[in-house]
């Protein structure tokens, strides 16, 4: 997980940087199994420093191998505006990540079917010498 920083007419101390940075690596526990995740982060000050307002924004661009996700926030805190788009990304993995775990389980049970249609006891049955495959094995007389 690659994580850059790019910002313009905003200024952070090193400890802010390396909280950001800390906090965008957490998130790599959701999306583990799937690389390279390359992480962009771009902090502006949209009306200048002069300025009073709602103006700090926080764009976070992540490039996952089957999908890109872009989230913007702005607010009169950079590190607020920060938080809440680190909450959004932390959402938006945990759907990334849920969505491969159903897909490979979809895949699972597909391989289940076929191995069971392909597996199943053949018997013959009539003159003819026919092979019927069974998949739901019989019941048992009583």
């Amino acid at each position: 997980m690659k994580v850059s920083f790019n910002i313009k007419g905003v200024i952070i101390n090193t400890k802010q940087k390396r909280l950001m940075e800390k906090k965008l690596l957490a998130l790599r526990k959701f999306v583990k199994n799937w690389s390279p995740i390359n992480i962009d982060v771009t902090l502006t000050d949209e009306s200048g420093p002069d300025k009073n307002g709602i103006d700090q924004a926080v764009h976070i661009n992540v490039i996952l191998p089957k999908e890109k996700i872009y989230i913007e926030e702005v607010d009169d805190n950079m590190m607020r505006a920060f938080n809440y788009a680190t909450k959004t990304l932390e959402r938006r993995f945990r759907r990334y990540n849920k969505k491969h775990i159903d897909n490979d389980r979809r895949e699972a049970s597909r391989f289940k079917a076929i191995t069971n249609v392909v597996g199943a006891p053949i018997r013959l049955v009539g003159s003819a010498g026919r092979a019927v495959g069974r998949m739901v094995p019989k019941r048992r007389k009583k």
